[in-house]
């Protein structure tokens, strides 16, 4: 456990003194700030934070990568990896330190949101199990995002083309969400089946309040599954 948390505390404090990292929550709470006021302030108005949800997905989709393309992608371009290796520290603590710090920093770019709680809690009634559920939703989908974002950065030479694959794999599952709706019959279940891939599919479930069993197990396996491959990719390097 030493050698995890010596591993994330580094990350976390690259993070936190990166203008980069601070660029990203800028422009994720600009734009979902914009998007809040827009529908917060309409007549229909409701107290409840699915207008902005729809909204976050696109956002991490384009921000992800920029949060991602350094982990390890930088580490292989500077050469730091080797020496890296020859640290206490396992390939496993080295991927789980980068992901972890990855998805403190984005946990701390929730916090600012909210503020939008708080908003429809003085002009509404929100239901409390549904926020705790959005939330939720929003802690797994940015942590599959960091995973399959970690994984590209792992294959990718560098630091652009890691941006690049993670932004092609994040649009492909975005995508791949859209196919279920293209299509009746036979073929619109085969679609059906093959969109349930998407993690914007599944998140959809906690935006709408309800905390599915199954739904978590889908990110706990795709986060978990990512991260696998991530690993095996980082020793694929100490071999070579």
């Amino acid at each position: 456990m030493r050698g995890l948390w010596a591993i994330t505390r580094k990350e976390l404090y690259s993070y936190l003194v990166s203008p980069v990292a601070y660029a990203v929550a800028a422009a994720f709470l600009l734009i979902n700030g914009l998007v809040f006021y827009y529908f917060i302030s309409s007549p229909l108005a409701e107290a409840s934070l699915q207008p902005i949800l729809s909204s976050t997905v696109f956002i991490l989709l384009l921000l992800t990568p920029i949060l991602t393309m350094r982990l390890i992608a930088e580490e292989r371009s500077t050469g730091t990896i080797e020496l890296l290796m020859t640290f206490p520290v396992t390939d496993l603590q080295v991927v789980l330190g980068k992901f972890l710090a990855t998805l403190i920093t984005y946990a701390l770019m929730l916090v600012p949101t909210l503020t939008y709680v708080v908003v429809i809690a003085v002009f509404g009634e929100p239901e409390v199990g549904i926020l705790i559920s959005a939330y939720l939703g929003l802690l797994l989908l940015g942590g599959a995002y960091i995973a399959a974002g970690m994984l590209a950065s792992a294959f990718a030479g560098n630091q652009v083309v890691a941006g690049a694959l993670c932004f092609g794999i994040l649009l492909f599952l975005y995508l791949l969400g859209a196919l279920g709706t293209l299509a009746a019959g036979p073929l619109g279940q085969v679609l059906q089946f093959v969109s349930a891939l998407s993690p914007a599919v599944h998140f959809d479930t906690f935006g709408r309040g309800l905390l599915d069993t199954s739904e978590v197990i889908y990110f706990v396996t795709f986060i978990l599954g990512a991260l696998f491959l991530t690993v095996r990719a980082v020793e694929s390097t100490r071999w070579r």
